[in-house]
């Protein structure tokens, strides 16, 4: 008989929730259930009501959650928020990008015996760095922070880091498939725009800031990227550069600082300032349509040679999507 694992989204930024459902994939399959994405609404809080959270918390230590999986219980008192790329329309935004993992239905799974997942479920309950080649996307199953990918960073990890991405990407390329007028734009724009050297730059600014602002992480300029950008054309002078963002002041910058180089950028919406408080898919913007527009640039990004990005989940997902980029990580050349 069938088991079923439903993966449901949560109100955040599109890679955040593709990732999660590619660590689902692989944890249906590890544990015999069939993986279904409906991407429904989820859970604000993934930690409310879940056994040792609290003390987990306090204590600065995973392991007091215990190792059951971490499925939504809709009997619980738990804040549940639609995607942000779901519209009135659209209940299923997977459906607006992605075609279906396999032949069965959402309510298929509904009436046979499932679970629901609305968060990652791979991995350890430890914190231990040493164990970071054993661990899937996330690093522990607690606070769900950082994704493993930007950890082989710290030690240059080259070697161990090309091995992660072509783990991850095994399921990508088995169970995903862009929709094929999404795929059909990717086409045409690299066919018209890409020449064989491509540098593609993912600037992220908007919100990421708050980050900075409580310590999860060190303030990126725009000087940053630029400075980055400027050691890998050493090496590529003629090379194209392909910038992706959330805010057009960064892609001017780059216009006006790299004038001998040739500049493709894919027409999206975006915010005006590298500092807007609010990002695109937190904005009146949102909906299926920034979905698809973040998705066009995710893989437009990763269709470069090189890849200069900081801590983001598309750029995460553009690196998984080609394990074979290299990479310039810019919080390690803060200073250079």
């Amino acid at each position: 008989m069938n088991k079923f694992l439903i993966i449901d989204s949560r109100p955040y930024g599109l890679f955040s929730i593709f990732l999660h459902t590619i660590d689902n994939i692989k944890w249906a399959e590890d544990n015999g259930y069939i993986p279904i994405v409906r991407w429904g609404p989820g859970r604000t809080d993934v930690n409310n009501s879940r056994p040792g959270a609290k003390e987990a918390t306090a204590k600065g230590n995973p392991k007091y959650v215990g190792d059951k999986p971490n499925f939504l219980n809709l009997n619980a008192n738990n804040e549940l928020k639609s995607s942000l790329y779901s519209s009135a329309e659209v209940k299923n935004p997977w459906q607006c990008y992605f075609e279906p993992l396999n032949e069965f239905s959402v309510d298929e799974a509904l009436t046979s015996e499932h679970e629901i997942s609305d968060t990652f479920q791979v991995g350890f309950h430890d914190l231990d760095i040493k164990s970071l080649e054993n661990k899937f996307l996330i690093y522990n199953l607690h606070s769900y922070t950082p994704l493993t990918t930007w950890l082989y960073f710290l030690d240059g990890k080259t070697i161990l880091f090309k091995k992660h991405r072509q783990v991850v990407g095994h399921y990508i390329k088995k169970y995903v498939k862009v929709k094929s007028e999404i795929q059909n734009k990717i086409n045409n724009f690299t066919n018209k725009h890409y020449t064989d050297d491509m540098i593609g730059v993912h600037i992220r600014g908007t919100d990421k800031k708050t980050e900075s602002s409580i310590g999860q992480r060190p303030f990126i300029t725009i000087e940053n990227y630029l400075k980055c950008i400027e050691v890998a054309l050493e090496d590529k002078p003629n090379a194209t550069l392909f910038i992706a963002s959330d805010n057009n002041e960064a892609i001017k910058q780059i216009f006006l600082n790299f004038k001998k180089n040739k500049k493709v950028v894919y027409n999206c919406t975006r915010m005006q300032s590298y500092t807007s408080a609010t990002p695109v898919h937190l904005s009146s913007f949102a909906g299926p349509k920034a979905g698809e527009e973040a998705l066009i640039d995710c893989m437009l990004l990763s269709k470069c040679n090189h890849i200069i990005c900081t801590d983001s989940n598309l750029s995460a997902a553009a690196l998984y999507f080609n394990p074979d980029a290299s990479c310039t990580f810019v919080n390690n050349h803060l200073r250079d």
